[in-house]
Parts: C-alpha cells; structure tokens; sequence
C-alpha cells in the first residue's frame, strides 16, 4: 500500500509543530517539509534580545535544526518558496530560490504555515541600506552588524509595538541614541490608554525621544540612510527599524478557493482544516478562534502558532483533538518594566459591544516584611450584570508577570470576579501579599 504524503509549506513555528507531531503520531506518513528561509523551528521572539547582546549568536534561537528533524524522518527542503497550489489536482508548485528550479509536489495531506511578512510602506529611500524590519535570523544579523558598529549612533525605530518596545532596549544596550516614531498617540497601542502612556513614560526615562502622532513620509540617504522625513519634522539615522504590523503570507493562494478573512489569513476550524479537503492551516497565516469575543479573529502569536500547528498535525495522523481557542494572552518587557494582557481591553470590549466596567488597583509583588517588594497595577474589565471577567492588564515590575497567567485561566474558564476574590492563591512573604495583587483587585470590583 502506497504511503500517504504530508506536506507542509513553511518550517518555523506552525509547521514544524504541525511535521513533528504528525509523524510521531504516524510514523508511516511521508513528511516533507519546503521553508523558503534557511532555518526552521527558531524563536523569533529571541532576535531583540540577540541583538541587545544577551545571546553570542543569532542561531541560540534556534530550537531544533534541520539535521535533527531529519533524523526524525522528516524532510526538511531550505530555500524553497511555494508559488501555488491547485486543489483539484492535489498539488503545490515550489521554486527552489537557490536553483531557480520549479518543482510540482503531490500531497495527501497539506499544512499551510506560511505565516505573515512585515508591513513595509512603500516610501521614497525605503530600499536604502541601513533600513531594515526584524522577523526573521538574517533581519537580525543585518541589524546586528548595524549596532556593533561604532559609527552607528542614531537609531530611529517606526512603530511602537512588541518588536520595538523590546528593540528599544537592544540598542540602549548597545550605546545608541534613539528616537521612536509612530502614528497612534501611545506605545503598546492594543493596551488601554494609562498602560500606554506608562509604557512611553518608561522609554522616556531611559532618554529614548518619543514622536507620536507623527508620521514617516520619506527617508533619504546617499546609498545608505541618513535622514528620516516625517510630517512634521527631519531626523538624523544610521539606522531604521520598521515595525508596523505584519500581514498573512497568503497572497500566493489568492486563486485557490481557500476561505480567508479580509486582511487574508486563512479561515480554520478547530482542527486546523480549511474549506478545502485535506488542506490545513496553522500559525500566523490562519485565524484562531476567540473565547471571550466568541468569534474567530486575527492574533499571530508565537503561542498560538506552535499548538495549532501541533494539533493539525495530530488531526491529519488520526488522533483529532480541538482547539478551544485564545483569549489573546500578550507580554512584553519595556526597559526594567513588564506590561501584560489578556481578554478584552476595555476600548476593545466597547468596540465588542459589551455591558462592562473596569476596576484598576495598585498593589505590590510580595509582603513588605521580606526585602524588595515592589509596586504594579491592575486593571479588570468584567461583564456588568453577570461579572464575569472579560480581560485584565498589568504592568510593574518583571518579578509580578506571572499574574497574567492567573489572570488567563480565570477568563479561560469563564470565572466573575467573585470566585477570583475567593480563589486559593499561595502566600508566603517572599512570593505574595495575603491578599494578592489579583484578589485585590477582584475584592474592589463593585
């Protein structure tokens, strides 16, 4: 009997999820993996810290190679890009970038894990050298050759997000005076509005210019970038970084039939299925569903990507579990402080259409009586007439982040603020208050 073949278009976090778990779950399954890069299975979440010096090489990041996946009985093709697909045919037309060679592959079974490429404007100067955007090991190593050159002083970074909240501190790191630009009028625009002006107030601190409502129009530069020209002023640049967002990878698939969301990520069941027989899809290129909001949205994250491409494969090796879906947990460290969130914002669950109201508290990491306590907030937003918490944000101190996770599987399980206030939390004075900083804040919800 003919063995059947899986093949999956793109090898980081989805796919590699999704090639690994299938041919653990059925070892007589073909996997064959195409990733138009030249490494598959690495955090991507890691390059700012590589870049702020904490890591020797771009390739820490790497979590599995090639090799081991391999050995695995998985084959893994580097540098091939696919081009198309025909699903009647049950077919993908891959280009091998280093040969220019196109190739048309059968499969049983397709995962699509394609993912999503930054948002570049299309700017005058945007091609100078010394413009760059951070997603994948060679962004990184291009950027990093940047901030270890001496002669590289002013660093501008366009958009105020996850990447260059944390590239911020990259380049403090490295001795660089930087300026931040952006549109929106706060940093960490998906949070509400005190947790974004705490977190450019943070940046500010640590002498990092900031421009909001402000916009990028042109760069200039003989060869390599000089100047940055806004609507509003001129900045002097050794190097940009842009960082406005990225888009699903799907462009590729337009004519495919394939069921997608506007802003074209691929629409999924809880098994990762598509629309189409036999196709996949997982990871940054896919919707997810959403718990709170009860509806399927767009949220690429790291954590997202690695189980829906670990649960498509276990479906196409005949094990189906569901994904119950996200409640869009994020965090990010900006300078010495963390800002966390999980479920609705407030801004968001009014965009939602909910009945709710907010309650925000300030408490400390641990008991005063052992050394070091330090303070954070919170804020809740629950549902006004059943008071079930519907979202939570923090920011403080690294040391009290992990109470997001608390924080998630309260609105994973759909508790109100009043079981929260009565949950059994741990205390000892090292650790916690005896009433913790979430309890607090659950105690206040009136």
């Amino acid at each position: 009997m003919k063995k059947q073949t899986l093949v999956v278009i793109g090898g980081v976090a989805a796919g590699m999820s999704a090639a690994a778990k299938a041919k653990r779950e059925n070892p007589d399954l073909l996997v064959k993996v195409y990733e138009r890069g030249q490494h598959v299975a690495y955090g991507q979440c890691g390059l700012p810290y590589y870049l702020a010096g904490y890591l020797d090489q771009a390739d820490e990041t790497v979590v599995r190679t090639p090799q081991a996946f391999r050995e695995q009985g998985v084959e893994v093709n580097l540098f091939h890009e696919a081009l198309s697909l025909d699903p009647a045919a049950k077919t993908v037309k891959i280009q091998n970038r280093l040969k220019a060679v196109v190739e048309t592959v059968a499969y049983d079974f397709l995962v699509i894990a394609t993912g999503a490429d930054p948002v570049t404007p299309k700017l005058p100067g945007i091609h100078l050298k010394g413009v760059s955007s951070l997603k994948t090991i060679p962004d990184a190593e291009t950027i990093n050759r940047f901030l270890v050159d001496s002669s590289v002083e002013q660093v501008v970074l366009v958009g105020g997000g996850y990447i260059n909240a944390e590239m911020a501190e990259a380049a403090i790191a490295r001795g660089k005076k930087l300026r931040l630009i952006q549109r929106p009028s706060q940093v960490l625009n998906h949070m509400d509005e005190p947790f974004g002006k705490a977190a450019g107030l943070e940046l500010e601190k640590h002498g990092i210019l900031l421009h909001l409502r402000e916009t990028v129009e042109s760069l200039e530069g003989d060869g390599r970038v000089n100047t940055v020209i806004t609507d509003q002023s001129r900045y002097p640049a050794d190097l940009v970084i842009f960082a406005l967002g990225i888009r699903p990878n799907t462009d590729w698939l337009k004519s495919s039939g394939l069921s997608m969301m506007q802003n074209g990520a691929i629409r999924v069941n809880a098994y990762g299925r598509t629309n189409l027989d036999h196709i996949y899809a997982a990871g940054d290129c896919a919707s997810v569903y959403h718990r709170v909001m009860k509806k399927e949205t767009y949220l690429p994250l790291g954590t997202t990507a690695n189980k829906q491409g670990r649960l498509a494969g276990a479906a196409i090796a005949g094990n189906p579990q569901p994904f119950g879906g996200i409640v869009g947990t994020s965090i990010v460290k900006v300078m010495d402080k963390t800002f966390g969130k999980t479920g609705l914002s407030a801004k968001e669950a009014q965009a939602e259409g909910l009945s709710f109201k907010t309650v925000t508290v300030n408490g400390h990491t641990h008991a005063g009586s052992y050394p070091g306590s330090k303070e954070m907030t919170l804020q809740l937003v629950y549902e006004s007439y059943t008071r079930r918490l519907l979202g939570a944000q923090l920011m403080g101190p690294v040391e009290g982040a992990k109470r997001l996770d608390v924080l998630t599987l309260a609105i994973h399980n759909e508790m109100t603020v009043d079981d929260l206030a009565l949950s059994d939390l741990s205390y000892a004075p090292p650790y916690a208050t005896v009433w913790d900083v979430v309890q607090v804040a659950a105690n206040a919800a009136k």
